[in-house]
């Protein structure tokens, strides 16, 4: 058993090197991203383990604790998991089955490269945080050879783990992400950035020669160049400049701009590591997870600019495959297991029966009709209501592990209707006009209609779509002439694979289906029958096909698609800034000397504003590039002593934590305070007299303020 005790709880279980359940916790308690913590914490009360995905997954599998053989948590940052399981879990039995796994994206590499079916290929890990280690640094992005039953470390990106959260690839894209105000809200004051919309805003942002570079490489090296503190500066600057407050924030066109920006350089940081590694290994097969492995953009430029001969990424490839990582990587090193198995549907979920379907259908009789159908029945059904412009949503077998919908909890309409995206938006998904919805092909017909030739069952590639299509399926044609494509067999996704031909024969064209994960804006992916009963009623969806029952409501008059367009007013669409904007580096200048030199002359910011953002980015002073210069008397380096770390805050207080005594309260310095003693650690004693003289101070004062200082250094 594999648990994930981070955000997106999750638990899946490993038989003989194959997956054979997962879920994760959202779909039973119906918390999106079900987050067990309101912060990190080792304390076994402060941390719930998913119990409804254990039992789920026990249950599903017919099987009880002692048949466990293994149990191995993990969360990124400090790895507290498998001592609040042995806390929590009762029985010294299940406590000693508890392992460790050495890193959060190990446990990522085995979910990528284990169920991939390549027998060598390279592992590309990366995400917002990984794992911390003793030393306090932080993994950013990890490279590793798969060979065999082997995974063997390539390169391993870390960050000091203070400075992470605007230091990594995967924080870097959140930082906007959270700007452009796309995130979910779990707790009082935790929310979890929806990175997939940023990604979807992109394209309509464009170039601005004079916006500085953030992410940047470096010839011959695996790792990046990134200043915090510059970002921070930058982003702020924009803000300043262009930010009016009015409307939602992804419609001002600076942030479509910077999404634009964050995605360009994000995609192209990743070809320089992963085109290095290719060709330093020779190797041309590449398995990818951690939560940038979500971008299926950035996927799909690694495919096809770097002529890769074929690509695997787990369907699950945020956090909520940790849970699967960490069952195969017990699984091989701790039983010594060797049987791999390739990973060809990501239905993992448990099957309801016959009976459960019955018994909820039969909860809702008074507002619903029902018909038993065939299989061709059902296809037959099916093709003709989507032919016709109507909304239908599809519920079979278990459901899929991870954010995406493939099949069996999903919502379908037919893609070659002009306004079927919006009309879709308008009546069920109620998400941002702008928002791609993706295409369903078989997959032998996939080049025909994409610029692709390798198949994704997973829906995590983004191909152009020729652009003889375009106006031919508007309803899955992203702003930039792209789609995000999945791919189905006969044998694995047979509804949909047959679905998409019998389309074919009520309306001619290409064998596309739009397909969209069965939930409205907010909530998770239905999991039960009754929840797909429910969400379908709450909802203006005409027809549900529930395995082989057609619903219809009862009473309520389903309308043609002529009749929903007229109702569909037209939505606002985002753009950028006109090109060539002026550079702000003179009011980053101005930020940064207002900050920590206190030359607030001429700053466009009130002092209140300065205060915040001295406590947002202050303490990422230390990685600038473009302002190096400091008010300190010797280099500045905010990690003190191995265990101990400055958190900057030059306008308020700044705090002293050591990291070795979590239960310790930080000491809390003013800046001056702060000056004095970075200056007796890392300072030259010839630099001291100028500290002295500008802190306004005779000999004997400061000589006093220098023993203070002298022992608060001893104290930490």
């Amino acid at each position: 058993m594999g648990i994930n005790m981070g955000h997106d709880r999750s638990v899946a279980i490993v038989k003989n090197g194959e997956i054979v359940v997962a879920i994760e916790q959202e779909r039973l308690d119906r918390n999106k991203h079900s987050v067990g913590y309101m912060l990190q914490s080792q304390a076994a009360s402060q941390v719930q383990v998913p119990m409804e995905s254990i039992r789920y997954c026990l249950e599903a599998c017919g099987i009880t604790w002692k048949d466990i053989a293994s149990v191995t948590a993990n969360m990124p940052g400090r790895d507290f998991a498998p001592n609040i399981l042995r806390a929590q879990f009762p029985g010294e039995d299940i406590v000693a089955k508890v392992k460790k796994i050495p890193s959060h994206h190990l446990a990522h590499a085995y979910s990528a490269y284990w169920p991939s079916g390549f027998d060598k290929a390279l592992i590309l890990v990366v995400d917002a945080t990984g794992s911390t280690d003793d030393n306090h640094l932080t993994e950013s992005y990890t490279l590793y050879i798969g060979e065999g039953d082997k995974i063997s470390t390539l390169h391993a990106e870390k960050v000091i783990s203070h400075l992470a959260p605007l230091s990594t690839l995967g924080f870097i894209y959140e930082y906007i992400t959270r700007k452009a105000g796309f995130c979910t809200k779990v707790g009082p004051s935790l929310q979890i950035a929806e990175a997939g919309k940023l990604m979807g805003l992109a394209p309509y942002g464009g170039e601005q020669s004079n916006f500085n570079r953030w992410i940047g490489t470096r010839e011959g090296s695996y790792s990046l160049d990134i200043s915090a503190y510059d970002i921070f500066l930058e982003v702020a600057a924009l803000e300043k400049r262009y930010d009016t407050g009015e409307g939602k924030p992804y419609l001002r066109p600076y942030l479509v701009d910077l999404a634009y920006k964050v995605q360009k350089e994000l995609e192209e940081a990743l070809l320089h590591v992963v085109g290095l590694a290719m060709e330093r290994t020779g190797l041309r097969k590449l398995c990818i997870a951690g939560g940038v492995g979500l971008n299926s953009v950035a996927n799909y430029k690694l495919l096809r600019q770097l002529n890769l001969d074929d690509i695997f990424i787990f369907p699950a490839a945020g956090d909520s495959g940790i849970a699967a990582g960490c069952a195969l990587w017990a699984y091989h090193t701790i039983e010594g297991g060797r049987e791999r198995h390739r990973l060809r549907r990501a239905t993992l979920g448990r099957t309801y029966s016959l009976d459960e379907v019955k018994e909820a259908l039969k909860k809702f009789d008074p507002l619903i009709e029902v018909e038993e159908l065939t299989d061709s029945e059902m296809l037959e059904r099916s093709a003709e209501a989507l032919a016709n412009g109507h909304i239908v949503c599809r519920f079979e077998g278990g459901s899929e592990y991870g954010p995406r919908a493939l099949g069996h909890r999903s919502i379908m309409v037919d893609p070659t209707f002009k306004r079927m995206k919006d009309i879709l938006n308008a009546r069920v998904k109620h998400r941002e006009a702008f928002r791609p919805f993706a295409p369903v092909i078989p997959v032998e017909d996939i080049d025909k209609v994409f610029e692709q030739n390798v198949a994704s069952p997973f829906m995590l590639l983004v191909p152009q779509i020729r652009k003889e299509y375009h106006e031919i399926i508007p309803a899955v044609t992203h702003y930039d002439g792209t789609g995000r494509i999945q791919t189905a067999t006969k044998e694995d996704n047979p509804y949909f694979y047959h679905l998409c031909h019998k389309l074919v024969e009520k309306r001619q064209g290409p064998p596309v289906l739009l397909n969209t994960s069965f939930n409205v804006a907010g909530q998770p992916i239905v999991e039960t029958p009754q929840e797909a009963i429910e969400t379908f009623l709450s909802t203006d969806i005409d027809y549900l096909s529930i395995e082989n029952f057609w619903v219809s409501k009862r009473n309520v008059p389903v309308l043609s698609y002529e009749e929903n367009e007229k109702r569909v007013a037209p939505s606002a669409l985002p753009h950028g800034l006109p090109p060539d904007q002026p550079s702000v580096n003179d009011m980053m200048r101005k930020l940064d000397r207002a900050l920590f030199f206190g030359e607030t002359e001429g700053c466009p910011w009130s002092f209140e504003e300065l205060q915040k953002l001295s406590s947002q980015g202050g303490l990422f002073k230390e990685t600038s590039r473009l302002f190096p210069e400091t008010p300190f008397y010797g280099p500045l380096r905010t990690q003190l002593s191995p265990n101990v770390v400055l958190l900057l805050d030059p306008l308020g207080k700044s705090t002293i934590v050591d990291l070795s005594r979590p239960s310790l309260k930080p000491f809390s310095y003013t800046f001056d305070e702060i000056k004095l003693l970075l200056t007796v650690l890392n300072a030259p004693r010839e630099e001291w007299d100028k500290l002295r003289i500008d802190l306004h101070m005779t000999t004997f004062e400061f000589d006093q303020r220098v023993k203070w200082a002298m022992q608060q250094l001893d104290f930490l």
